[in-house]
């Protein structure tokens, strides 16, 4: 899944329990990400964040046990 560049920040709970969601690309425009956002999304092996990211909330991904690959993308 991308995330539209409209986005600026990711909610607490956002994705919270979305099993069948297996990548996420968030954008640029993306300054936070909350608390549990992505937590015991059980399908979630890979995420790219940007450097615009400067939080993420406490638990954001919890109980992601597929999770094999986090990215940190530069500008």
């Amino acid at each position: 899944m991308t995330i539209p560049d409209s986005v600026t920040s990711i909610d607490d709970f956002a994705f919270n329990g979305c099993t069948g969601l297996t990548s996420v690309m968030i954008p640029d425009s993306v300054m936070s990400i909350g608390k549990w956002a992505f937590a015991y999304c059980s399908g979630l092996a890979s995420v790219t964040i940007p450097n615009s990211v400067t939080s993420i909330g406490d638990g954001a991904f919890t109980d992601c046990n597929n999770l094999a690959k986090i990215i940190f993308k530069n500008r």
